[in-house]
This record gives C-alpha cells, structure tokens and sequence, in this order.
C-alpha cells in the first residue's frame, strides 16, 4: 500500500498543478488582453472615470461614508464580528480548507500588479468577504464588502483597515486603489 502511494504521489501532485493552471488561464491578462486593465481601456480606471473614484465619489470610500468602515459601523469586522475571518471558522481559510489556494480543490481568483504578473490569490468566502494570499500562498488579510454595490475595504488580519479599497472593473474583476483614490496598478481577475 505504501508503495502505491509513493508510485501515485507524482501523479497526484502533477494533477494538482494542472487544475491550478486551468484556472489561472481562464483569468490571465498575459493571455487574454481582455482582462488586461493596460490593454483594456474599459477596465483602465485612468481611462474610464467611471470606475475611478477619483472622479467617481459613489465608489470612493473617503468621500462616501457609507463606505468607510471608519464610518460605518455595520462594515467594520471590528464592530461586526461577522464579517471578520479571524473570529468567524466559516470564514477562515486555517479552519475552513477549501478557501485555502494551496488546496487542490481550491477555486478563486488572482491578483495581478500593473505588469499583469501574479502577485496572490483571491478566496470569495462569502457575498461580503474576499480573503487575500500572497504569491507563496500565505494568508494577508481581506476584504469587506461594504454597503453600497461590489466595492471592497482591504483589512490586515487583526481586522485593521488599511485605507485601501477594491473597486469594480466593469468586466467582472477589481482594481484597487490606495487610500487617496490613486489606483495601485493592482487588479484582480
């Protein structure tokens, strides 16, 4: 038995990879300069001031208090546990595997930088929380939704905001932009 193991463990591992080279083809901008926002002007927030909240302040959590988990205590996984990974087993990927992109059933989405280079992974755990993984797989912190439309505050782990927040793209992917409303280059697909 042990022997069958260690003979189907390259098998297994390979067919690992492969699932999460699937899904990283199906949303690499490298790829498809669809989702690519420099190749894309409809998902460029510098050339679509519709989904730039500088110039769009329904979307910009520093202008919109309804957004601003400083405001909004109903946003905040501070005031409401629910929203927050660390005090919710449902919606930590430590207790809750699956949201885990080292797992090989893992589905989710990518983070790329303005190169459209792979820089993280993105878990949806829920409607209202996105949990956010370095390149290497390791958990950083996450995203709340907040109360008007798809856009997103980034917290740390302890539930800290950060000031920066994930906007839609018009294309069913984010930018996210630094706590002035300047975009970081950084987009998720």
């Amino acid at each position: 038995m042990k022997k069958l193991a260690l003979i189907l463990l390259p098998f297994i591992f390979a067919a690992n990879i492969a699932i999460g080279q699937t899904g990283l083809q199906k949303h690499n901008p490298l790829l498809d300069f669809n989702l690519s926002p420099s190749h894309n002007d409809k998902i460029n927030p510098i050339a679509n001031s519709s989904i730039n909240p500088k110039y769009n302040w329904n979307v910009n959590p520093m202008h919109n208090d309804a957004l601003n988990p400083s405001k909004n205590a109903s946003i905040s996984p501070v005031s409401n546990p629910t929203f927050n990974p660390s005090t919710s087993q449902s919606l930590n990927p430590m207790f809750t595997n699956a949201l885990h992109p080292k797992n090989s059933l893992w589905t989710g989405d990518f983070l790329f930088d303005k190169d459209d280079k792979l820089i993280g992974f993105i878990s949806i755990a829920n409607q209202y929380i996105m949990l956010s993984f370095n390149s290497t797989g390791d958990w950083t912190g996450y995203f709340v939704r907040s109360s008007y439309g798809e856009t997103f505050n980034e917290f740390k782990l302890d539930g800290t905001w950060t000031g920066r927040f994930l906007c839609p793209d018009s294309n069913e992917g984010f930018n996210l932009f630094s706590s002035d409303g300047e975009w970081t280059g950084e987009h998720i697909k």
